[in-house]
């Protein structure tokens, strides 16, 4: 029997040179890496889905339950609207940062149909400054979202009729900003290439000492923490020119702590 798989990452910021041929391959093999060694299971890539940018996977042989369930933990897969229930915790990416002043949307792989969680205002000032009247554009630039930055949410209230889900930012996510303001460890975000060819460019570039972890979110996105006294705008001078085709942005303490310096 072959178990079909839609999984969490969305596959975007391909080189015109490229094509969709590369990065399955890539993809296949990032896949084989996270399952590890299993010859009597296959896995294959039936199509990228042109709606939504995500793989459709097919997996057949003695394993397959154990690599389905593998993959859905270790990537994430589609979530259907209908079954998505108040205090879930679903991984996402944020979505047109700083288009609407009540909030940001984040894209959690929901489907049939596509519905992004919405963070209203109130709860990003409560979570994010300390309650402070402060408007959604000072925030951003603070915290230096853009889009696809990764996150973790928790649902709060679901309308079927409206077909709408509020959440907040989970605990996961605050406990990744507290480390970093505790310990005054600066960030990169890399959004657009692999981690694979995050480290080659750190290598080439001598800064892999100044890298204390590099944690995967996606495929395309990671988030990498730099040891105390490395900064990130330095960090993002070096290594850009080695990764043309995506984004950077920097995570800095010391911009977030003036949001909420009253608690500190």
């Amino acid at each position: 029997m072959v178990k079909t798989l839609v999984l969490y990452d969305q596959i975007y910021n391909i080189p015109k040179k490229g094509n969709i041929k590369d990065i399955s391959v890539r993809y296949l093999k990032y896949l084989k890496e996270l399952a590890q060694s299993f010859p009597n299971t296959k896995i294959h890539i039936k199509k990228l889905r042109k709606f939504d940018n995500r793989f459709e996977i097919l997996i057949s042989g003695a394993e397959e339950v154990f690599i389905f369930n593998l993959l859905k933990k270790k990537i994430g897969s589609i979530h259907e609207f209908e079954t998505v229930k108040t205090n879930d915790v679903f991984k996402g990416v944020l979505l047109d940062v700083g288009k609407v002043g009540f909030g940001i949307f984040v894209d959690c792989a929901i489907v049939n149909p596509k519905v992004d969680v919405l963070l209203n205002l109130y709860d990003i000032r409560t979570q994010l400054c300390n309650g402070k009247n402060v408007s959604l554009p000072e925030i951003i630039k603070a915290y230096d979202f853009i889009n696809k930055f990764p996150v973790y949410v928790k649902v709060v209230t679901i309308s079927k009729e409206k077909q709408q889900i509020q959440g907040i930012l989970d605990q996961k996510t605050l406990d990744f900003y507290e480390k970093l303001i505790s310990e005054n460890l600066e960030a990169v975000f890399v959004s657009g290439e692999t981690k694979g060819q995050f480290k080659k460019a750190i290598v080439k570039t001598g800064h892999f000492r100044d890298i204390v972890s590099i944690e995967r979110f996606g495929f395309l996105e990671n988030i990498v923490i730099l040891r105390e006294t490395t900064t990130a705008p330095g960090i993002i001078a070096d290594i850009g020119k080695h990764l043309k085709n995506c984004k950077l942005n920097a995570t800095r303490p010391e911009r977030i702590k003036k949001l909420y310096k009253s608690n500190l």
